[in-house]
């Protein structure tokens, strides 16, 4: 008998249904609008991370994936506590700060004028662009993002280096 990979992470959890890993993968696997069961339980995409947090609040990935269909006010509940789309981001980021599309998607929340606490330090929403793009130089869509934020008689200090608003574009497309 050949087995799907839902298949196998189903029968997984149906032994040990404390599997965050294989809750993930679930998560990972189903498209936004699917379900699956596992046991006498239906899940959604959704419910998936939300088990794997439960069981691993330490999975930066969950915590980003979590977030994705959220609205900016809009939260959810892992465990005891509700988080909204910015929360989980910086969950994501504290767990994992070499996380690229976690901090593209954290800069991607906030306002111009807004600053957000992760660990000990203020980012401001163009601080987590250039830390997205600081990571990984070839994140095309941090690349983007970090060049909507720049006016256009100004730069950024991306690795001791100064960019444009269009030579931020640029690196976009190469």
């Amino acid at each position: 008998v050949l087995y799907t990979n839902q298949q196998c992470y189903i029968k997984a959890l149906e032994t040990d249904s404390s599997l965050s890993q294989a809750w993930y993968n679930i998560g990972v696997l189903l498209a936004p609008t699917d379900t699956v069961k596992v046991g006498t339980h239906t899940y959604t995409k959704q419910q998936c991370y939300t088990t794997a947090l439960e069981h691993n609040p330490a999975t930066s990935q969950a915590w980003n994936n979590i977030s994705i269909p959220l609205a900016p006010t809009e939260t959810v509940q892992v465990g005891t506590e509700a988080y909204t789309k910015q929360q989980c981001l910086v969950k994501a980021v504290e767990i994992d700060p070499a996380f690229s599309t976690a901090w593209k998607n954290l800069g991607a929340t906030m306002n111009p004028t807004e600053t957000v606490q992760v660990g000990t330090e203020a980012y401001t929403k163009q601080q987590c662009f250039i830390r997205a793009v600081e990571i990984d130089p070839l994140y095309l869509g941090a690349w983007t993002s970090l060049g909507n934020t720049i006016s256009d008689d100004a730069t950024a200090e991306v690795s001791g280096q100064y960019y444009t608003k269009q030579e931020c574009f640029t690196r976009a497309v190469y």
